[in-house]
């Protein structure tokens, strides 16, 4: 299975993107809002669900892993199929969800098209345990760090290195971009 698709947007529709990788063009569903905040002709990582659908493979793409890991959660629930996976994520976002089930919301989460308050009470049984598994900040600060070491110029194999000797539980993302430009800055020079 794939985590991420890495490549360039060829293509924009209202719900979906084409993904140009290397000339092989990827068809990903996307939320709508998604496809607002990216153009044409950039680079991007998006990270990857692969459902089946009569047996035929379809992609779902996220800009962030949590996202997609929560989407995961989701469609899992009986009832929740990815058009109202992908309903939740673009009308709620990734704290509006979290944040309506641990609060058992039924109303936010019921408000969304094709949920409803029969399926948002489910989406709240089956799912608030679930979410612990989500609070997962260190693989956050991971991206986040990487991404900020990137845009200062370090390339990937000094990133991977760096990232590779950092304690992710045990430090804010503040502590850990410090800590990364020291080891950096005394290993280039």
């Amino acid at each position: 299975m794939f985590s991420y698709i890495e490549g360039i947007i060829s293509q924009i529709k209202d719900t979906s993107i084409v993904l140009d990788v290397n000339g092989l063009g990827f068809r990903i569903y996307v939320p709508p809002s998604l496809t607002k905040s990216i153009k044409i002709s950039k680079a991007y990582r998006i990270f990857i669900s692969m459902l089946s659908n009569n047996g035929v493979p379809v992609l779902y793409g996220f800009l962030t892993e949590k996202e997609r890991d929560l989407f995961e959660l989701l469609v899992n629930v009986s009832g929740i199929g990815p058009k109202i996976g992908i309903a939740l994520i673009d009308g709620l976002g990734y704290e509006g969800i979290i944040r309506g089930i641990r609060t058992e919301d039924l109303d936010t989460l019921g408000g969304i098209s094709g949920v409803g308050k029969k399926r948002a009470k489910k989406l709240v049984l089956e799912l608030k345990d679930k979410l612990i598994s989500l609070d997962n900040t260190s693989e956050e600060n991971r991206e986040i760090l990487s991404e900020v070491l990137k845009k200062l110029g370090y390339n990937k194999s000094e990133i991977r290195e760096v990232i590779e000797e950092m304690d992710m539980e045990n430090n804010s993302l503040e502590e850990l971009i410090k800590l990364s430009l020291k080891r950096l800055s005394k290993k280039n020079g």
